[in-house]
């Protein structure tokens, strides 16, 4: 469910919080105003200006474009796992991964990967015509009744320390889940706290259990609620100077349209670790996943996907979340996290955090998330406008418009230096992030730090920087 007003989505509710949109319902010049007021408007494309030519905190790509002149690049992937793609965009329908070894519409799995038809993608939550399961029950459900049989009643004295903290977790599952109940919206009933409602009986050929593999749809079917997966593709890939709409930050990508992710309620692990393996196997560099929550019940697929991912040298993209919070601190965690069970933190893991427009106290948005040890770098989010359904335009904000500018940052990278491994991209990207001392409020308070106490790098990312140090890293290489 969608609002068009400064209102936040919050993980711990029925609403689209994890997808990681604040929608607002005024212009982008509104937004400056409330801001510090610019000597002009801010342009559309101001995610992409520069920060020292334009004064507002872009990702300088007219100048890493300029650095790349001459140069010959490769076609990347990146595999978009959210709530679907408009794959006939007169802006993204040239910029469709398409899966050559499988031929269209005749009922066979040409290509021997065990999903049929997959000629641009897979929709984890398809119906047999396409129709795209939007609605799922919240996070805290999902934990309470998947440990609901082992953690009830279970005597926590002799509990290892692994599963007391399971044990802590499922107590706020189910307090969470219990409140909900109390919640009078009707999706909220009739879906995010329904202990009756199983999505798995709506999708093609799923079963409600964790390990199943092969289940929904070549088709993807979109709703008037899905739009986030075309704004997020559009941001990494729209196609450049086409003289339609927008330009993408990408000039060689593909992108691989997966469906994983809903409309009400929260992912399920199980679609999420299928997507990223979907990606891996069928030759994504490059995943963006613009969407968290706050309770993983099946982390265990989930990390053995990310460690799939790592091995294979796939980069992995995560947004922050909009919560304002901390996310180093236990209990603050937005899943899918870079961290396993075993402690292990993931190379190929990039968390991003929401960043605004103007370099003033308001830099860092109030609602991003933030983290010196597990949010890795931040990037524009506010006001971002890029593509959305039947050959349209809008502004999204969220961190999940962050994340696919980090994604476009590192497909462009990729593209002109495809003997990068997944770490030194995100070495590059990470350490070549524009750093302004600037003092701004930590999220969700008035209290004034550093912009480079919220993040690993410190700064927000930048191509120019990204494509300077990698022409400069291998140049190292080849003496």
């Amino acid at each position: 469910m969608f609002v068009a007003s400064p209102v936040i989505m919050n993980h711990n509710h029925y609403m689209p919080g994890r997808i990681l949109l604040f929608f607002i319902g005024t212009c982008l010049w509104a937004t400056s105003q409330s801001q510090t007021s610019p000597s002009k408007p801010i342009p559309k494309d101001w995610f992409e200006k520069d920060p020292v030519i334009d004064s507002v905190a872009g990702i300088s790509l007219a100048k890493a474009y300029q650095l790349l002149e001459g140069r010959k690049s490769t076609t990347v992937i990146v595999a978009v796992i959210d709530n679907g793609i408009d794959l006939d965009h007169e802006d993204l329908k040239n910029e469709i991964w398409t899966n050559q070894k499988e031929i269209p519409g005749n009922g066979i799995d040409d290509d021997h990967n065990g999903y049929v038809d997959d000629v641009h993608g897979w929709n984890f939550r398809g119906a047999s015509d396409g129709t795209i399961i939007e609605n799922e029950q919240s996070g805290s459900l999902q934990f309470y009744l998947r440990w609901r049989s082992q953690l009830e009643d279970a005597d926590t004295t002799v509990l290892p320390p692994a599963e007391r903290r399971k044990y802590r977790v499922y107590l706020k599952a189910r307090a969470d889940y219990l409140a909900g109940l109390h919640n009078k919206d009707s999706a909220a009933s009739a879906f995010a706290f329904n202990v009756h409602y199983h999505s798995s009986a709506l999708i093609a050929g799923d079963a409600d259990i964790p390990g199943n593999k092969y289940y929904g749809s070549p088709l993807m079917k979109l709703s008037t609620n899905l739009s986030h997966g075309t704004h997020v593709a559009g941001i990494i890939a729209a196609q450049r100077n086409n003289d339609a709409g927008i330009n993408g930050i990408a000039d060689n990508v593909l992108i691989m349209p997966i469906v994983a992710t809903t409309a009400t309620g929260d992912e399920r692990d199980k679609d999420i670790a299928n997507a990223i393996c979907y990606a891996v196997d069928n030759g994504a560099k490059i995943i963006n996943m613009s969407f968290s929550k706050w309770y993983s019940p099946d982390k265990d697929l989930v990390d053995k996907a990310v460690s799939y991912a790592e091995t294979k040298n796939v980069l992995i993209i995560h947004a922050a979340g909009n919560d304002g919070v901390d996310i180093d601190s236990a209990g603050n965690y937005h899943y899918p996290i870079a961290i396993d069970e075993s402690g292990h933190k993931a190379g190929n893991f990039i968390t991003v955090g929401w960043s605004r427009p103007l370099f003033d106290y308001r830099l860092a948005h109030p609602y991003s998330d933030y983290g010196k040890a597990n949010v890795d770098v931040f990037a524009p989010g506010s006001d971002i406008y890029s593509t959305v359904p039947h050959n349209a335009y809008d502004y999204k904000s969220g961190s999940s418009m962050s994340a696919p500018v980090v994604a476009g940052v590192a497909a462009l990278l990729w593209s002109y230096f495809p003997s990068l491994p997944a770490t030194k991209v995100k070495e590059i990207l990470l350490k070549s992030s524009y750093k302004p001392r600037q003092m701004v409020n930590q999220p969700q308070t008035k209290l004034q730090v550093p912009f480079e106490s919220l993040s690993v790098s410190g700064g927000i990312v930048n191509a120019y920087n990204a494509i300077k140090m990698a022409i400069e890293w291998t140049k190292i290489q080849e003496k």
